[in-house]
């Protein structure tokens, strides 16, 4: 189980791994050739592991060497003999092998996870039985292991059902060039992914190959094989998507890549999406920077069928969007490491959304969110999609994290180098709920707490005991300036002493008002709050009196807590055990505080221009509690 700590604003650089499915089609393509290639800034992950066990197993050399991998090429022949390959979870390694052993010799059987026994391969094999090529399906309903007699590739012209994977299509391009003839694909519309296929006849072309489009569903492949050559590898456009996202859900900015103009990769699709949802990007070079608005982001329709490994992280942008989100073509879904679709309805309703789905498409709309345990169906990309949701909504936690491995094992520690702990902020004057309302909150959402209250009226008992006259700014200060004060589970400690009860007295709480006045004991202990939470890491609600306004005027979450002062002076005296003919004169007294803390130079006490002003007179506590703990996830004031 991974708790994700909730974040602020979104800052950093991410170098994005190599893309995976360039990888991979290099992997295949160079593997192929004739010579030895060399592949810079490939992936390294279990995605990418299976494809290089499973060609080391053909007896194809592939080794990393200082951080490049190295493929021996074949000439076109990928070993010899009867072997077996296991390729777990790689949907990519068993599509692509099972057509490319169709021209060794000898029987390959390919087989993979329970998952991978579940994704649909018949397709692919129809089609290459059309192109002379001899594999029997081992596994029912069309489902892995398959075997595959080789070398038997003949060539000539075949049609493809292109509506359920891309992944069919590049698995045949790639060891077209090994064909006896020339190959013509006509490919059955819809096709989906095409993006996909384009950046896999542009890695064919890099290696010398040649194929391209003859209209709009007509592809030809020529024969002739690869040549190796040395290849760099982009930044992976599906791994980009989570900390885009991030910035655009929590705000702040962040820069991707390496991702040059010109990528052909399916999910780059996402990026112009995201600006239409409120976000702003930019490039620099071959750097993608996104500055997100959360408050501001709304709701989209979008056809996905170019780009359906982004609709995972898109369906978690939709939580915090104004609207219903609608996603639509994305059928194959079902047919990834998880039936996407149907695991994205179950954890986004965990969350508190309103979703809907039908066979092709899926509607997203906010409602109250809510804390939850995610279950990513051992998918990768559900696990990083929902970290992210997890940024903005306290208290999420991530099942079997180390499913990321798959395409991202760094996933984590990368989210950690961009977040900044989220500080939610409650100011308001005495007697408004303050400490119930933020103890309460912190519990709830696992969050640290610090009553800033604490500090000052630590300041205020040193110098009552000191004997020190309040008016004389330069000895208070003198005396603050070598103070230690510190805040630790609830217990207010001067000097290493633990004063915790006397600072709750009358005396104490009317010197602390006239004490924080003083701007260098204001300066002082601002710098103390600060460098508490900072300290504290993984978030924290702060509560004061100046705190969203000075203090921290950068939080994403200020509230503001007020109430009549007559119903303020009847809860301070129930709270000091006071009888009720004292309510009179501490009402006199918060009202001579409320005028010294507004009007004082320093830090006046006033709501933030972005806070959430709540009037909690005639509100049970509770509700008050639920209705911050609402906004600190929508983080958008009024609504």
């Amino acid at each position: 189980m991974k708790r994700i700590h909730p974040s602020g604003p979104i800052a950093g650089t991410v170098r994005l791994p190599g893309s995976k499915s360039i990888t991979n089609r290099a992997l295949v393509i160079a593997a192929l050739a004739s010579g030895t290639s060399r592949l810079h800034g490939a992936l390294r992950a279990d995605d990418t592991k299976a494809m290089i066990d499973s060609l080391n197993r053909l007896g194809v050399a592939v080794y990393w060497d200082e951080g490049d991998l190295v493929v021996e090429g074949s000439d076109g022949r990928l070993g010899t003999g009867d072997v077996g390959i296991d390729v777990g979870g790689s949907g990519t390694t068993a599509r692509f092998l099972t057509a490319a052993v169709t021209v060794r010799s000898g029987q390959v059987v390919i087989d993979g996870n329970r998952r991978m026994q579940q994704r649909p391969i018949g397709d692919l094999v129809r089609v290459l039985g059309q192109l002379g090529a001899a594999i029997e399906v081992l596994g029912e309903a069309d489902r892995p292991p398959v075997k595959v007699h080789g070398p038997a590739l003949s060539g000539g012209v075949a049609m493809l059902d292109a509506s359920r994977s891309s992944q069919y299509a590049s698995a045949l391009l790639m060891v077209a060039p090994y064909a006896d003839t020339d190959i013509i694909l006509e490919l059955q519309e819809p096709v989906v992914s095409r993006p996909y296929i384009d950046q896999t006849i542009e890695v064919m072309e890099t290696f010398g190959a040649q194929a391209a489009w003859d209209g709009p569903t007509t592809l030809t492949i020529t024969t002739g094989g690869y040549q190796s050559r040395d290849f760099a590898i982009e930044g992976d456009a599906s791994a980009a998507a989570y900390p885009l996202v991030a910035a655009a859900v929590c705000g702040g900015t962040v820069k991707v890549g390496p991702l040059p103009e010109g990528s052909l990769q399916a999910d780059l699709g996402l990026v112009p999406i995201l600006e239409r949802m409120g976000a702003r990007v930019d490039r620099q070079g071959d750097t993608i920077v996104l500055t997100g608005h959360p408050s501001s982001l709304s709701a989209v329709t979008e056809d996905m069928n170019a780009a359906p490994d982004a609709v995972v992280a898109l369906a978690v942008a939709a939580l915090f969007a104004r609207g219903t989100t609608s996603l639509t073509n994305i059928a194959n879904l079902r047919l990834k490491e998880s039936n996407r679709i149907d695991a994205l309805v179950s954890e986004l309703s965990k969350l508190g959304a309103e979703v809907t789905a039908g066979p092709d498409h899926i509607l997203i709309a906010s409602d109250d969110l809510r804390p939850a345990e995610i279950d990513p169906h051992n998918d990768h990309r559900i696990a990083m999609a929902f970290a992210i949701a997890g940024l903005r909504i306290p208290g999420v936690a991530i099942g079997d994290p180390d499913c990321v491995a798959k395409t991202w094992p760094e996933y984590f520690t990368m989210l950690e180098t961009i977040v900044t702990p989220l500080v939610v902020t409650i100011d308001g004057p005495g007697g408004v709920g303050k400490s119930t309302v933020s103890e309460a909150l912190a519990a709830r959402f696992n969050l640290g707490h610090l009553e800033t209250g604490g500090m000052y009226r630590a300041a205020a008992l040193a110098v009552l005991e000191a004997g020190l006259d309040l008016e004389d700014e330069a000895a208070v200060a003198e005396l603050i300036d070598n103070l230690k004060v510190g805040i630790d589970d609830g217990r207010v400690m001067v000097n290493d002493r633990d004063v915790t009860a006397e600072v709750r007295t009358e005396a104490v709480s009317a010197a602390s008002s006239r004490v924080s006045a003083v701007p260098r004991v204001r300066e002082a202990l601002v710098e103390l709050q600060r460098r508490w939470v900072t300290k504290n890491g993984g978030g924290v609600v702060v509560e004061g009196r100046d705190i969203g306004t000075v203090v921290f005027p950068d939080s994403p979450a200020k509230v503001y807590l007020t109430a009549l002062p007559e119903v303020r002076a009847v809860r301070r005296v129930r709270d000091l055990g006071l009888a009720e003919s004292d309510i009179p004169r501490i009402a006199a007294e918060l009202a001579a505080r409320d005028e010294r803390d507004s009007t004082r130079e320093v830090s006046p006490l006033r709501p933030a221009d972005d806070a959430l002003v709540l009037d909690t007179s005639s509100m049970p506590i509770e509700e008050v509690i639920d209705a911050v703990a609402r906004f600190v996830i929508n983080r958008a004031p009024g609504e």
